[in-house]
């Protein structure tokens, strides 16, 4: 009878560590995922570079460009980069438009960019997918037909900020 207890016990650890180990499995799969779905270009991505795009309200001047910040409130790589794009709003004084599309309400997206960005950034509300974006953030240069020129996806690192902050100058 001593017996039955040792192997119960032994039974309820043994299920007890291959519950921890299935959960911590399924964390770093989850991980992964996300962590993929902000650093990696997805094929899709790739193409949007000479795609003509439209924006609901929003006109592409002629002879000039365009930077959509294509971003989201509820994203913590945009929250991250919100120092850099700070710097791009008070550094534009050229003919570089820029324009921040979210997903999110317009009062909502509009009460971000001010609070976050800067009150001069222009913000739009539009599904990211109808201008071909799948995730945030996504920074575009936009010609006055509204094709784009380039693009750079996730959060950027030093050289990526330089070369967007080099259209500004």
């Amino acid at each position: 009878m001593s017996d039955v207890p040792s192997l119960k016990s032994r039974l309820e650890v043994a299920a007890n560590i291959a519950v921890l180990v299935a959960v911590v499995a399924i964390l770093a799969f989850m991980g992964q995922q996300e962590y993929e779905r902000h650093h990696s270009v997805q094929p899709s991505q790739a193409t949007l570079v000479g795609k003509t795009i439209t924006l609901p309200g929003v006109h592409f001047a002629p002879q000039s460009k365009t930077l959509i910040l294509a971003i989201s409130t509820t994203c913590h790589f945009c929250k991250d980069s919100e120092p850099f794009y700070q710097q791009l709003a008070a550094r534009n004084r050229g003919p570089i438009k820029i324009v921040a599309v979210l997903p999110q309400p317009l009062a909502e997206a509009r009460s971000y960019v001010q609070k976050s960005i800067a009150p001069s950034v222009e913000v739009v509300s539009s599904q990211l997918d109808s201008i071909g974006v799948r995730g945030t953030p996504t920074v575009l240069l936009v010609d006055g037909n509204g094709k784009v020129q380039q693009a750079w996806f996730g959060k950027l690192s030093d050289q990526g900020q330089q070369q967007v902050q080099s259209l500004l100058m």
